[in-house]
């Protein structure tokens, strides 16, 4: 049984234990995925697309394009299950391998223009528990902390992109491996 936290300070909605056995996963997508590693990023990333198309993110030195891998039958039976609890679809699933804890994501909002605002976005968590941190864009210092526990999906709400932003920090604890899955909708343009 799913308990749904909601968060008054965030627009969010977090569900410990929303995928059963979630170790089993982990160990899955950690061995069986062709993982990409770009210069510079603190973590390894797996691109997964419903349509075959490369996708350009950032700016300056931080920008990198992602080319399609291919679909896992993993990553399709978790996305069939959160669209059916949450009634929405997804076109796309980014995936985040953290090794240990000196691997982390920094502050950002997840608006591309490539990317549907007026979906949500869905983050299922597998392995160590860590921190995310969000913050409304105009405010840094106002920081809500939530703690992603294995098996776990946290729902940023459609929208939200435009007024908060979040971060996976470094852990300040010797910590193992992790896999962030964050579900995402396209634009119709796409």
């Amino acid at each position: 049984m799913c308990i749904m936290i909601r968060m008054s300070t965030v627009p969010i909605t977090y569900i410990p234990n929303f995928v059963p056995d979630p170790d089993v996963y982990l160990e899955r997508f950690w061995s069986e995925l062709s993982w990409v590693q770009h210069d510079g990023v603190p973590r390894k990333e797996y691109y997964c697309p419903s349509k075959q198309i490369p996708y350009t993110y950032g700016s300056g030195r931080g920008i990198r394009t992602y080319q399609p891998q291919p679909q896992h039958e993993l990553i399709d039976s978790i996305q069939k299950s959160i669209e059916v609890h949450i009634e929405t679809s997804f076109d796309v699933c980014f995936l985040n391998g953290y090794a240990n804890q000196r691997d982390h994501l920094g502050w950002h909002s997840d608006n591309s223009p490539e990317m549907d605002d007026t979906r949500p976005i869905a983050i299922v968590s597998f392995g160590v528990e860590r921190e995310i941190l969000f913050c409304p864009i105009e405010d840094t210092k106002n920081v809500t902390k939530l703690r992603l526990g294995n098996g776990s999906l946290c729902l940023m709400h459609a929208g939200m992109q435009d007024t908060h932003m979040h971060r996976i920090p470094k852990a300040g604890y010797l910590c193992g491996r992790r896999v962030s899955m964050t579900y995402r909708g396209f634009t119709s343009g796409i």
